[in-house]
């Protein structure tokens, strides 16, 4: 028989039972039977490991709580968690990543990510997978742990993969043919629902989710304290005091730019602000860093009256768990008067110390 029938006959084959995989399974197997029998031994460890997604999302959303229903909820009072991106180099990590962003409709954004289904049968070369990045806090004594809810601590993110603007199902294989004869290389590209909105580069297949382990979980708390004009109270390594200040008119000046704002509203007001109340917090130890809160007094802001934020967090190496401090601070009452003196103050605040350590949740535990 001829070569070229012989070649037509195997390409044929392979466009087949590659097809046939792709309508079964919604992705292309990216290994021989040896990545195949590593697959089964391992695959099953990774997905006890993470949560995927129910849609396509680009977002890393660490530090997010995680709900059954709706997935990542953001906090738009929690401030921005510093985060670390760095690259996987775990096979069956790599191989796990890969099925998934096929699975909800990613395909490559720069070059093809190609999957060898040569006759030598070998596994695919990893390297072809250098996307894929591990993205976690910087420090994840950041991340706002709230007992009983659990929250987003990782996630695999395929940075050469995207999200395209698709109106339909679709599934497309192309097969190429090398200088060496019987040398086949297949991609696959398979979408899912309409998915305006969701374009852009880099594909989040999975999450890994942890909680308070609340077996471990201490607090001591110090109270409701109040807070007082120009008077300093210290509690729990902490001092406290609350100032009001003001900008003499004429004087084209401005409030301090390293103030906390107690809420979004006030902070992009802050250089119309003439005049706040400030909560300054130093630490009773020099290698923490003071910070000042600040609400506003004229012009006054409506429903800017509380702040609530762990303003410390470290983990202990020797019990492996985080330490962490919160203050929250309420402002009953406060007026000034038309002269712009403080006229009205009642606020009050109060700190609470934890420690604890995390565990990690199973998707099993989700249901």
């Amino acid at each position: 028989m001829p070569a070229t029938c012989s070649l037509k006959r195997f390409m044929y084959f392979v466009l087949f039972t590659a097809a046939t995989f792709v309508s079964v399974s919604g992705c292309v197997s990216t290994g021989g039977s040896a990545m195949d029998t590593h697959k089964k031994g391992m695959e099953s460890v990774t997905e006890e490991e993470y949560v995927v997604p129910k849609k396509p999302i680009d977002k890393h959303s660490i530090g997010c709580a995680w709900s059954k229903q709706f997935g990542p909820v953001e906090d738009p009072g929690v401030a921005d968690i510093r985060v670390k991106k760095e690259k996987s180099f775990s096979g069956v990590q790599q191989d796990f990543a890969y099925n998934r962003g096929i699975a909800l409709g990613g395909t490559p954004a720069v070059a093809p990510v190609q999957a060898e289904i040569g006759l030598q049968g070998g596994s695919v070369e990893k390297s072809k997978l250098a996307g894929l990045e591990i993205i976690t806090p910087v420090n994840i004594g950041d991340v706002p742990f709230e007992p009983e809810v659990p929250y987003i601590t990782e996630a695999l993110r395929l940075a050469n993969f995207k999200i395209g603007d698709e109106k339909s199902n679709k599934a497309q294989l192309n097969v190429g043919v090398g200088s060496v004869v019987g040398n086949a290389v297949a991609t696959a590209e398979v979408g899912s629902q309409a998915r305006r909105g969701t374009e852009g580069d880099g594909l989040v297949v999975a999450y890994k989710l942890n909680k308070i382990d609340m077996d471990s979980y201490k607090k001591q708390d110090t109270g409701s304290l109040k807070l007082e004009l120009n008077k300093s109270e210290e509690k729990s390594g902490m001092i406290i005091k609350a100032r009001y200040h003001t900008i003499e008119p004429g004087t084209s000046k401005s409030l301090p730019r390293n103030l906390v704002w107690a809420c979004a509203r006030a902070d992009a007001m802050s250089r119309d602000m003439v005049a706040a109340w400030f909560v300054e917090l130093r630490s009773t130890d020099p290698k923490r860093k003071s910070l000042t809160i600040a609400f506003p007094a004229h012009p006054k802001v409506d429903d800017c009256s509380n702040y609530s934020s762990v303003i410390f967090s470290k983990i202990n190496p020797v019990t492996d768990k985080i330490e962490r401090q919160k203050i929250t601070v309420t402002v009953i009452d406060a007026e000034v008067t038309d002269s712009l003196k403080p006229q009205i103050w009642d606020a009050r605040a109060s700190l609470v110390d934890e420690s604890f350590k995390i565990k990690t949740v199973k998707p099993g535990d989700l249901q």
